[in-house]
């Protein structure tokens, strides 16, 4: 499966509620152990979100350095690496979302299997924007 963009997150640009301008609104990412959403989604869930029961040293993290990039026929945003020091979890997909606007959902991350970190450090790598459409979040 591929990553997820819902249907509503279009919209929502084109009506001007996500600013992803540094300074702009604030974004989160969530872990999941399975796909808890369709293209008609449009907010961040809990279910089969990742526990931050006992050791496992899982929460919700802000993004930081949010970048908009645009080149001739692409835009883009880009952010720094997320971490989880420290971590005993295992994720299978992502939800970035805007935590200013009611939770709505912006993207849903396909790692494409299980991910595990044990008493280690758990990291979501976001691809290098110097190309637009290598963004984690780029339309055309």
């Amino acid at each position: 499966m591929a990553n997820i963009i819902p249907f509503a997150f279009r919209g929502e640009l084109f009506s001007g509620t996500h600013n992803f301008a540094n300074g702009g609104d604030a974004f989160k990412i969530a872990l999941y152990t399975s796909n808890p959403y369709s293209t008609s989604s449009t907010v961040v869930l809990t279910t089969n979100e990742v526990s931050s029961a006992g050791s496992s040293n899982y929460e919700r993290k802000a993004l930081a350095s949010q970048a908009v990039a645009s080149g001739t026929a692409v835009a883009s945003v880009d952010f720094a690496d997320s971490t989880w020091a420290s971590a005993t979890f295992t994720a299978a997909f992502a939800a970035i979302y805007n935590d200013d606007k009611s939770d709505k959902l912006c993207v849903v991350l396909d790692f494409g299997g299980n991910k595990t970190a044990t008493n280690g450090t758990f990291t979501v790598s976001y691809p290098d924007p110097s190309t637009p459409a290598n963004a984690i979040i780029s339309m055309a």
